[in-house]
């Protein structure tokens, strides 16, 4: 993404994912000075929003749990040298 050493692509993350989020929150703030009444969901949008997440990060863990078990690392088992 950046051609910055590895300190500078995550000092440069760092700076885009907060740049983001601001740009974000300026957004939705002048959204809501445009639109002063409060916001109206569906009940399907707000479980959906309530949800999705937990559920998306227990498959995650499910998923890598199930690779854990059969064996399906990225640790290399064939290495016969211990370093310290």
């Amino acid at each position: 993404m950046f051609c910055f050493g590895p300190v500078l692509n995550k000092f440069a993350l760092l700076v885009v994912a907060w740049g983001l989020a601001l740009t974000i929150s300026a957004g939705l703030h002048w959204w809501g000075l445009q639109r002063p009444e409060p916001l109206q969901s569906s009940w399907t949008l707000a479980l959906l929003l309530v949800f999705s997440p937990p559920a998306l990060v227990a498959a995650w863990l499910l998923a890598t749990s199930l690779q854990i078990a059969t064996g399906e690392t990225r640790e290399s088992g064939d290495c016969d040298q211990e370093t310290h």
